[in-house]
């Protein structure tokens, strides 16, 4: 018995191998793919970070995986569409951007959101289309609302000891 276990062995082997060789010599495609134009930009706001993928495509714009008209607060929903309102959706009808977004609230999110709608598209026309298009964009959108494409700076200040906040001092009594 344990020859013919043996035997089942080796021929397993042996058609394992014979399928492995067959693979190696299988013919590559022949169609080529054309390398994708894209481009990863990220958009903060406070401790929100967007990070939108904008590439060659039907215009489709997505915020973690789901459309625009989607995300959440309602009442901020303007604030997301400014970039597109302000180019016009001709500019955006040849490329999807994908966003990423995570930390922050609610608000920072969709200021994060929409610095990274409008970073991608001036370094999408930047890279694959023209200087002068991409000029021309961030011109209007600097007009607007310098925000759109330059970070916020400010940040939260640190709590100090001897209060409860970062400059507000505990009470104290003289008498």
């Amino acid at each position: 018995l344990p020859c013919a276990s043996t035997r089942c062995f080796l021929i397993l082997c042996h058609v394992s191998l014979l399928n492995s060789f067959k693979m190696m010599q299988a013919k590559p495609s022949k169609r080529t793919k054309e390398p994708i134009h894209s481009v990863q930009v990220f958009g903060r706001k406070k401790t929100a970070t967007a990070v939108a993928y904008c590439k060659s495509g039907k215009g489709n714009l997505r915020v973690n995986g789901r459309p625009l008209d989607m995300v959440e607060p309602r009442v901020l929903q303007y604030k997301l569409l400014e970039p597109i309102l302000l180019l016009g959706k001709e500019r955006f009808s040849g490329v999807d951007i994908r966003v990423r977004v995570n930390g922050g609230g609610h608000v920072a999110q969709i200021y994060a959101i929409r610095q990274a709608i409008s970073k991608s598209l001036v370094a999408y026309y930047q890279k694959y289309v023209d200087e002068a298009s991409k000029k021309e964009i961030k011109d209007i959108v600097i007009q607007y609302d310098r925000t759109l494409l330059v970070a916020d700076p400010r940040r939260c200040e640190a709590k100090k000891f001897g209060g409860p906040g970062a400059r507000a001092r505990y009470q104290k009594s003289y008498r």
